[in-house]
């Protein structure tokens, strides 16, 4: 299995231009100022998540010497990882979110007094701000918000995805054992069936609402992510099979996004993936296209935007917010165009600079401790015996 750092290095860029797309799309949805694709920063949330997919699968296969998968404490060191990696700066924002909630639906209101709809359109997004009941903030810390219909959009944060992600998170191990059991294609397969059965009966009984907060209604792209990472173990014919499995996956008509042009994106992410992924075997005519694109997502700068793009998705709209509705207070008269790019030249230094901070004192010494306690589960040397895979 070819497990090179720089293999993967474009990741830092597909994650870092991912969460600088979401921004830029909220500044739009602010202003009033559109470009399609770009005005639609879902498709970027939906990028994260097929990365997800692909990274825990990696490492988890990566690991699985030394951290079995049949393996309790297997688990146990996965969830603690993963909660480390998320809950201290979710944390952290959550309690700005919800402390200053009142002051940024203020912020909201006063940004739509320019936008087409006016302020009465903004009306149903009210408890979104304001609610700051034991409930809201119960359901936030434990990250169950996700899994209800209820209070999966009810903080100015956008974090749907945080509690669809820890779902993902919560059945992961066994989700790996069940391909270690079934094989990957047959595994996958009837996890995705099963998961497309439960999403298509929560929708049609109106229990999606909100947001796709629920991870029935997304897990086909968590697997497409998780179908490439599985061609790394594959050869011969079952490496294309898989390819052409998360390329299918993708028709899971449900989670939004369902328009022909949505999907073509989609699939196009799929298939860019798998190119940078591979882009040495790749026909000459390909292959430096992609070069190309795997220099410009492995850079410097995108390196960077990769490592704080986590602080960058949390934390942009309590930025956003303000900026936009000091410039509609400010400048009622601008044009959608000047206005769009004023509130990104004051959102994007500030949240950047913050989230470097959060990056440097927040997440990497959360994410230390995380590795500190999951250590203790750590066998000192790789047991004897770990069955292998099942064949696709």
């Amino acid at each position: 299995m070819a497990d090179s750092r720089h293999q993967l290095a474009f990741l830092d860029g597909l994650r870092g231009y991912a969460s600088l797309w979401v921004l830029v799309g909220h500044a739009m949805f602010m202003t009033g100022y559109k470009i399609e694709i770009i005005a639609q920063p879902d498709m970027a949330v939906e990028l994260f998540i097929i990365i997800s997919g692909f990274l825990m699968t990696y490492h988890y296969q990566a690991r699985e010497v030394r951290e079995p998968w049949m393996e309790p404490d297997t688990w146990k060191i996965f969830w603690i990882r993963r909660f480390f990696r998320i809950a201290p700066l979710y944390y952290v924002c959550l309690a700005l979110a919800l402390y200053f909630g009142p002051e940024l639906w203020q912020s909201r209101l006063d940004a739509a007094t320019v936008l087409s709809g006016g302020v009465e359109e903004q009306a149903r997004y009210a408890s979104r701000y304001l609610d700051q009941s034991l409930t809201n903030i119960l359901l936030h810390v434990s990250f169950l918000f996700g899994m209800t219909w209820t209070h999966n959009f009810q903080t100015p944060l956008p974090d749907w995805s945080i509690g669809l992600e820890m779902q993902y998170y919560a059945i992961f191990p066994f989700l790996m054992i069940l391909a270690l059991k079934l094989g990957r294609i047959a595994g996958m397969a009837l996890l995705v069936g099963v998961m497309a059965v439960v999403g298509a009966w929560l929708d049609r009984n109106g229990f999606v609402i909100g947001a796709y907060s629920i991870l029935a209604m997304k897990f086909h792209l968590f697997a497409a992510g998780m179908l490439i990472a599985m061609t790394l173990r594959a050869d011969g014919k079952w490496k294309w099979l898989l390819v052409v499995g998360a390329v299918a996956v993708i028709f899971v008509p449900l989670g939004g996004g369902r328009s022909a042009l949505h999907r073509a994106i989609k699939i196009a992410i799929v298939l860019g993936f798998v190119a940078l992924l591979y882009k040495d075997r790749l026909p000459a005519l390909l292959k430096w296209p992609t070069e190309v694109l795997d220099r410009f997502l492995s850079n410097a700068p995108a390196r960077f935007i990769g490592d704080v793009s986590y602080g960058v998705y949390l934390l942009h709209l309590i930025v956003m917010l303000p900026v936009c509705g000091w410039l509609a207070i400010q400048f009622p008269e601008t044009a959608p165009i000047p206005r769009f790019f004023a509130s990104l030249a004051l959102t994007v230094p500030i949240t950047y600079g913050v989230a470097y901070l959060c990056y440097r004192f927040i997440e990497q010494p959360g994410i230390s401790l995380g590795r500190k306690i999951a250590s203790r589960y750590q066998k000192a040397t790789p047991p004897k015996g770990i069955p292998s895979e099942n064949p696709a």
